[in-house]
């Protein structure tokens, strides 16, 4: 169930959503609840991609809080040119179970 909440929206953007708004025929506080849905799941993303990044999330652990599959994760990090997180000792580890 939603729940209300109030924000403060500087009245030069509000006047911008107002018009848009009304010149697409949508009601503002479906619009607005699915743009904060939109940049809260796109700044989701980046926080959890930077925590892979430094070393404190592992790619599974990043693709199970985002529900992707590793195909997308890797697609995600080049399209945000980052780099896999993973050390020589990994790859040497890798080698050796191969042998």
């Amino acid at each position: 169930m939603a729940k209300p909440t109030t924000i403060r929206i500087p009245e030069d953007l509000l006047n911008e959503i107002d018009q848009f708004v009304q010149e697409s025929k949508l009601d503002r506080s479906a619009y607005l609840r699915e743009v904060l849905k939109k940049g809260f799941s796109a700044d989701k993303q980046d926080r959890l991609l930077i925590k892979y990044t430094r070393g404190e999330l592992s790619q599974m652990e990043v693709c199970r809080e985002l529900k992707w599959n590793p195909w997308d994760f890797l697609a995600q990090l080049k399209a945000r040119n980052l780099y896999l997180n993973v050390a020589l000792e990994d790859w040497i580890d890798a080698a050796e179970l191969q042998s």
